[in-house]
């Protein structure tokens, strides 16, 4: 019985410390990982003729966003915002893009994943896009 008692034992002390030891490596690894901050944003503004649906355009910049993901960076990609406006009626959407920096912009909008991605599902993405209208696009880079 004391054999039996200290076998549990020793069997529930070696699964606490591998537990912990565990814990402790997974601890180290966020610790170690390298934020990557973005430094770079791009904001076009849209105007918008034929009455887009903004779940139907949000659905395309998901799918980027998700090529972008597959690529190494999670943390880059799309938004998308409703512009509400008392001064330009026109603008109807602004589709903010956020990256680690230039040279992360280009190897993303190079990659074949993101060209895959942007191309879409065919007719009906090449119809959502032709109807919106560029305003206007700008990058911003952030000041440290």
């Amino acid at each position: 019985m004391k054999t039996r008692t200290f076998l549990i034992g020793f069997l529930v002390l070696s699964i606490i410390a591998l537990v912990f030891s565990h814990c402790d490596q997974m601890v180290k690894k966020t610790e170690n990982a390298i934020k990557i901050e973005n430094t770079l944003k791009s904001v076009s503004l849209w105007s918008d003729s034929a009455g887009v649906n903004p779940v139907e355009l949000l659905s395309s910049l998901e799918r980027a966003n998700r090529a972008i993901d597959s690529i190494g960076y999670p943390n880059a990609g799309y938004k998308l915002w409703i512009v509400q406006s008392d001064t330009n009626k026109d603008v109807r959407f602004m589709i903010e893009g956020y990256w680690p920096d230039q040279e992360i912009y280009d190897l993303i909008h190079n990659h074949e994943l993101y060209k895959n991605a942007e191309k879409g599902s065919g007719q009906e993405e090449d119809k959502l896009w032709a109807g919106l209208k560029g305003v206007s696009y700008n990058r911003y880079i952030l000041v440290k």
